[in-house]
């Protein structure tokens, strides 16, 4: 296996997550969109890893109840982990798990 710390210096860069959570509507998206641009316009290597796009595939199964948010949101963590151990930059942007009532 190849080490992160190895993939990170071909990449000449620290791989790291940057997560972005709130509510919906609260500007997640137009933040990390930002952040996406600038930090490629200076060569990073990033990925944007959005809880939307997520839930077309590997969320697919799941629902908009607080157990089913709080499973997206460890689900993306798991993701975001494995992105980071390739050396990549992660914007991560995710809803918060919240409780009725």
């Amino acid at each position: 296996m190849i080490a992160r710390a190895i993939r990170a210096s071909m990449k000449r860069q620290r791989p790291i997550v940057v997560w972005f959570l709130g509510m919906s509507g609260a500007g997640k998206s137009t933040l990390a969109c930002l952040l996406d641009k600038e930090l490629h316009a200076r060569g990073f290597h990033t990925i944007l890893l959005d809880g939307g796009n997520l839930r077309l595939g590997l969320n697919r199964d799941l629902d908009f109840s607080d157990a089913s948010r709080h499973a997206s949101i460890r689900r993306g963590a798991e993701v975001a982990r494995l992105m980071v151990d390739a050396g990549l930059i992660v914007i991560a942007l995710l809803i918060f798990a919240v409780s009725g009532g």
